[in-house]
């Protein structure tokens, strides 16, 4: 009886024994924590883990490589995930790598996916912290839906109430929309507007064919352009013309100059053109010169009618025409 139950009792401790390391294996095996394999670990840095928990898978390109090892909050911002990775995967994986979080499907578990780094950069170390980016939550992405939505329907709102405000003639659009008048002024000056438009560019093809041709060295825009000694010519008229104006100052100034002084008096022609007196005697000197010129012009005439001297006169007439050449 004694033996019966020693040997039950041994294999009670048997079965749970072997029950306890298959239940450990099993979990160890789920959790794929590659017990038998050479495995180093990395970590990243992370704002929010979207509920990643130690055993997640961690995968490179698409491939399981390793799994979460731990999830430490560093601090109220700050949280720091280390990964076990594989051994034989290590010379895949390079310091500028990118981590991020993700989930399996749509639904499925949360994992660590390694995006490959540049081929130039060097291998990774143990314990080395890998860049990391934190996506969007649902929760955000879901709140940004909602706001969006609720903006899509104020913005509908405003619309309808445009909308029944035009179909009232109310505001100046519904004037746009219903005036005829309005509508044909308004095509009216697109009309304009448009043949403007074809006026302007013909004359910019006007300038461009004018331009080409200076450019050319033809019209004589052109060959005043291009031909240096017509520029030098150009150049000596304006210092000429520059030169006669300087002339002409000086010339104005020097008359200026003569009528100050025949303002002040100064000088013979002053004294004639302001003295009256003066001005009156030389009207009679000149009037008595006249006269006097007139008395001898009658007095020749008669002496040439006189018997006296009227031969003398004759025979100057003669010496007079012969000495006048013929033609």
């Amino acid at each position: 009886m004694e033996k019966s139950t020693s040997r039950t009792i041994r294999l009670g401790i048997l079965v749970l024994t072997g029950t306890l390391i298959f239940t450990v294996a099993v979990y160890l095996i789920g959790q794929k924590q590659d017990m038998f394999r050479n495995t180093f670990t990395i970590r990243a840095v992370f704002n929010n883990v979207n509920g990643l928990q130690r055993g997640n898978n961690v995968r490179f390109s698409g491939i399981n490589v390793g799994s979460v090892m731990a999830v430490d909050i560093q601090n109220d911002s700050t949280v720091e995930v280390t990964l076990r990775i594989r051994e034989d995967v290590r010379k895949f994986i390079r310091k500028d790598a990118l981590v991020t979080i993700g989930t399996d499907g749509l639904m499925g578990n949360m994992l660590v996916n390694i995006t490959p780094g540049a081929s130039h950069a060097d291998i990774i170390d143990d314990n080395d912290l890998l860049n990391s980016f934190s996506r969007i939550k649902t929760d955000d992405i879901l709140k940004t839906l909602n706001m969006t939505n609720e903006n899509a329907a104020m913005l509908t709102r405003s619309l309808l109430d445009i909308t029944e405000e035009i179909q009232h003639g109310k505001g100046t659009l519904s004037y746009l929309v219903y005036d005829t008048t309005l509508r044909m002024q308004l095509y009216q000056s697109i009309r304009n507007l448009r043949l403007a438009t074809e006026k302007t560019n013909s004359l910019l093809s006007d300038v461009q064919l004018m331009t080409a041709d200076i450019n050319a060295g033809k019209g004589l825009a052109g060959y005043l352009l291009r031909d240096s000694s017509t520029i030098m010519q150009l150049e000596r008229t304006m210092h000429n013309l520059q030169s006669a104006a300087l002339e002409i100052n000086k010339s104005t100034d020097s008359l200026q100059i003569f009528i100050q002084k025949l303002n002040t008096g100064k000088g013979a022609i002053p004294t004639l053109w302001q003295d009256t007196t003066l001005v009156n005697d030389l009207r009679s000197t000149l009037k008595n010169l006249n006269q006097g010129t007139q008395k001898f012009d009658e007095n020749m005439e008669a002496m040439k009618h006189s018997f006296l001297t009227r031969k003398y006169f004759k025979e100057q007439e003669k010496e007079a025409k012969k000495s006048t050449p013929k033609n």
